[in-house]
């Protein structure tokens, strides 16, 4: 059993009990998506092997580890612990997870790679995930389908950038790369000791809604929203939440139509839960 899943065995709430930090343990870049009654949560885990990993629940409150999306992000020194090197800190970073047309998919970037990581399955309880990988490494990028079909990423910090992918996800497409939305930080208030970046993005209700964080200097990590008519923008935004630091996630409903906000808090030694 790896330390994750440990954790997550140990965190099981009475039924009609639920208190924030719903995980009291290491969670950070979370994204959630939810697959009928079912939700599944992607996590980081940088440079521990196997890594990705995909948690599911029911109710949003009691999560259980299903699988990881890879073994090992790559075959290279840092990765595998040979010739002496190390990716401590590195690895692979904040992930994505989407559903679409029957097929979950979960990504990732990484800059000891200097790929971006695409993993795909139908079942993500019994069936192995399949990866296709393409540089360049797309930074806290978001995969988003659009309303046209296509299928997108929306990456970067500071800038907001969206590019689209080839059909198969095994590439970008040459001249689409362009920035929607321009300084995003701006919204969190005065100058930027971290850039906006974090990136989700979900199109609802025919709107389009991109998520941040930042952490305007002097101030605390800060979570954005970004809302437009179109992928491509214009895009206007605001502060969502400013509160001791919780910040970077995003948003998913359940089958009832209730909307709930997932986010992490940096708890030192614990974690950022």
């Amino acid at each position: 059993m790896t330390v994750l899943a440990a954790c997550l065995a140990a965190l099981a709430l009475p039924t009609d009990m639920a208190t924030n930090p719903i995980v009291w343990a290491d969670v950070p870049d979370l994204s959630i998506v939810r697959v009928g009654s079912n939700y599944y949560m992607s996590s980081t885990t940088m440079h521990m092997s196997p890594g990705l990993p995909i948690m599911k629940s029911s109710d949003l409150v009691h999560w259980k580890l299903v699988s990881y999306a890879y073994e090992t992000l790559a075959e290279n020194d840092a990765l595998t612990l040979k010739n002496g090197k190390n990716a401590y800190g590195k690895g692979s970073w904040a992930s994505s997870l989407r559903y679409h047309d029957g097929t979950f998919y979960a990504s990732t970037f990484s800059s000891t790679t200097g790929r971006t990581h695409v993993f795909s399955t139908k079942d993500p309880e019994r069936t192995p995930w399949k990866e296709t990988s393409f540089s360049p490494s797309l930074h806290d990028h978001s995969l988003i389908f659009g309303d046209d079909g296509r299928a997108y990423m929306m990456y970067g910090a500071g800038d907001i950038r969206l590019v689209e992918l080839n059909q198969d996800l095994s590439g970008t497409k040459e001249g689409t790369d362009e920035v929607v939305v321009s300084n995003a930080t701006r919204v969190a208030g005065g100058p930027a000791g971290l850039p906006a970046e974090g990136t989700q993005v979900f199109r609802i209700g025919g709107r389009y809604y991109l998520f941040n964080i930042a952490w305007p200097r002097g101030g605390m990590r800060t979570q954005l929203v970004h809302r437009a008519d179109r992928l491509r923008g214009p895009y206007e935004g605001r502060i969502l939440l400013q509160d001791q630091g919780v910040a970077q996630g995003g948003i998913v409903d359940t089958p009832g139509g209730e909307w709930y906000a997932y986010l992490f808090q940096d708890n030192g030694a614990v974690g950022r839960v």
